[in-house]
């Protein structure tokens, strides 16, 4: 009786999953967070240069979004930045950030027969690079790189290669980059409307003529536009009982790439 109780136990047992936030910039960040149906730290912290912050979620966490703002400054509901806004105040509180700004997307396992996907979005638009990757211990849900793989890697900073249309700047300086929906929100490059399936969304054509074809060379497995699935949606599962691995996710690089 008493080994059934224990089995028992352990196997209704769930831990929360930690998202470790390293700033590998040479400046400091103010990570911006949403999810459901919990937000961390309210939804915004600062992160100083070589700092790093452990966020708590619950298993099954979803639509979650961790993204880089950067150029802030001021306090209370005085406070700016140049990109990733949610508004006027540092802890989010359920808003999300303003393009153009890097997303790290999550949605997490409900159970251990599910699997996590996460992915880096260039969707809208992006300032930092950021990258992602589970730790710990975690199943494989296949043998490609997108099975419990590091997403979001670049090989450049895209705001010293996008066209010139494509730069945000602020007082004359890039500080970001727009994609082609942010860009122009047209709906044959933000997926929408009568594009609103992968057959018709033109997001990759004449914008201009291959303009995703060389980013993807540079960030290949990042999200760039709806329905960019095949090439930059990464799936893991936890090891049981674990639902979920626990994740790390990486704002500018070792190699220097990022804020200038």
């Amino acid at each position: 009786m008493n080994r059934f109780v224990f089995l028992l136990c352990a196997s209704v047992v769930v831990a929360d999953i930690q998202i470790t936030v390293i700033n590998k910039c040479k400046e400091t960040v103010w990570p911006g967070v949403y999810g459901q149906p919990t937000i961390p730290e309210n939804g915004g912290f600062e992160l100083a240069a070589g700092a790093q912050k452990v966020l708590t979620v619950p298993v099954g966490w979803t639509a979650g979004r961790i993204w880089p703002r950067t150029g802030c400054n001021g306090t209370g509901e005085n406070f700016q930045c140049q990109t990733g806004a949610c508004g006027t105040s540092l802890q989010c509180n359920g808003k999300t950030g303003a393009t153009p700004c890097t997303l790290a997307e999550l949605t997490l396992a409900k159970t251990t027969s599910d699997q996590d996907f996460y992915d880096i979005s260039f969707v809208d638009g992006s300032n930092i690079p950021v990258s992602m990757k589970p730790v710990g211990d975690f199943t494989k849900t296949g043998t490609t790189q997108y099975s419990c793989g590091e997403a979001g890697e670049c090989s450049k900073d895209l705001k010293t290669v996008v066209p010139a249309n494509l730069q945000y700047k602020v007082d004359g300086k890039v500080v970001g980059t727009l994609s082609a929906c942010s860009a122009t929100n047209e709906p044959q490059y933000c997926c929408s409307g009568a594009f609103n399936t992968p057959q018709t969304c033109n997001a990759t054509t004449s914008f201009p003529a291959d303009y995703y074809t060389d980013l993807k060379k540079i960030c290949p497995t990042v999200y760039m536009y709806a329905y960019d699935d095949p090439t930059s949606t990464f799936t893991c599962k936890g090891k049981a009982p674990t639902t979920s691995p626990n994740y790390e996710i990486y704002f500018c690089t070792e190699s220097g790439i990022g804020l200038p």
